[in-house]
């Protein structure tokens, strides 16, 4: 098969994407699901590698099938976008890093504020200070676009960004060995680099995969026939998971490793983890546009994209639940004991009820604008 056949040297789709907007929907339930067994199960994901059928599953999908997925499909997002002049990207990349500042604020140190004005706790000025400053996906992704504009006002082709990438995340590996005894010097840091306790996603460890995802978009821009450029995606996807998978296992690395939350693995993971995620994402664009490229027309496809265009906000409220519940239960003097199946039907009814108060927030705010 010749690569002219289905690959245009023009851009002949243009606008968004629904297999984009799929895997970014699914990608946010799993996102749900970890939150809620991070925050209210009763699993010691901390000290313990995952065992068991449960905990490797609902790791390994809110990992490498949750923010990777996200930060992929955000990248490719990029090339599709209208406002993609650099100027639009930084603007972008500070308004996002002000929600997610916000978002700290209101899921962390105002209920500690609250708690030591109210239940008469004893938090530090530190402690509240350091989960302000928390790094999370919207700092990443804010990071992400600030990143990506300067690079596109500087002309640097998505190629170049990639080589950028792969050198940046050899330098955040050597500064995830270094210790900042200030949490805000550490935090701020974190912005770049895994130097603070409560840092997720620094740019540096994670930048790989918005960047593989803009080079993956301006490839999709001129695919003539999907179905083709899919099909060679998954076969390729698969023959790279399974490679990858005997190889490590081979000389006796621990796959888990990769996906694990216990000891920060995930979050601070390197090279060898991107290289064993990403034909992961590629397959779940694949599948996802075989399975639904008939439903974008419907109104399971209508919803899908509604969920996809307001991914931020449903973000920030199932996070604004989730902390808040954690608030009450300690408040109450209880501990968070959900079990495997508790876990999943939470995450569930959380997802839902973000999705049902986003589509509320919506209809008001286009109501005012109407008026206007």
């Amino acid at each position: 098969m010749k690569t002219e056949t289905y690959i245009s040297s023009e851009r002949v789709n243009t606008g968004r994407q629904y297999e984009i907007d799929c895997v970014k929907f699914f990608a946010v339930i799993f996102m749900v699901c970890i939150h809620t067994y991070e925050q209210l199960s009763s699993y010691d994901y901390h000290n313990y590698l995952p065992t068991g059928f449960f905990r490797n599953a609902i790791e390994f999908l809110g990992g490498p099938m949750a923010a990777p997925v996200f930060m992929f499909a955000m990248g490719a997002g990029m090339v599709f976008t209208r406002h993609s002049s650099p100027k639009d990207f930084i603007k972008r990349g500070f308004k996002l890093l002000a929600m997610g500042f916000l978002l700290n604020f209101f899921r962390e140190s105002l209920l500690e504020i609250l708690g030591n004005l109210i239940l008469k706790m004893d938090y530090s000025f530190e402690y509240i200070a350091d989960g302000f400053l928390n790094i999370d996906i919207l700092h990443f992704a804010g990071m992400t676009f600030l990143a990506a504009g300067l690079m596109k006002k500087a002309k640097i082709n998505s190629k170049a960004m990639l080589v950028i990438g792969i050198l940046f995340q050899a330098v955040g590996i050597w500064f995830s060995r270094l210790t900042f005894s200030s949490v805000i010097t550490g935090n701020l840091l974190g912005l770049l680099f895994p130097t603070g306790e409560k840092v997720a996603f620094p740019l540096s460890l994670w930048c790989l995969y918005p960047f593989l995802g803009i080079l993956f978009g301006e490839y999709l821009q001129k695919v003539l026939n999907k179905e083709k450029f899919y099909r060679i995606l998954i076969i390729a996807g698969s023959v790279v998971s399974v490679a990858m998978i005997s190889c490590l296992l081979f000389i006796g690395y621990d796959i888990r490793l990769i996906y694990a939350l216990c000891d920060n693995s995930y979050y601070h993971q390197n090279f060898i983890g991107v290289i064993f995620i990403i034909p992961f994402v590629v397959l779940s664009l694949g599948i996802s546009y075989f399975l639904f490229k008939k439903t974008s027309q419907t109104k399971f496809g209508v919803f899908i994209s509604f969920c996809s265009k307001n991914l931020n906000m449903i973000y920030i409220i199932q996070w604004l639940l989730i902390a808040w519940t954690v608030a009450v239960l300690t408040a109450t003097g209880k501990e968070p004991d959900l079990n495997a199946i508790g876990t999943i039907l939470v995450g569930l009814f959380v997802t839902s009820v973000a999705i049902l108060i986003t589509l509320l927030i919506r209809k008001i705010i286009d109501k005012g604008s109407k008026k206007q």
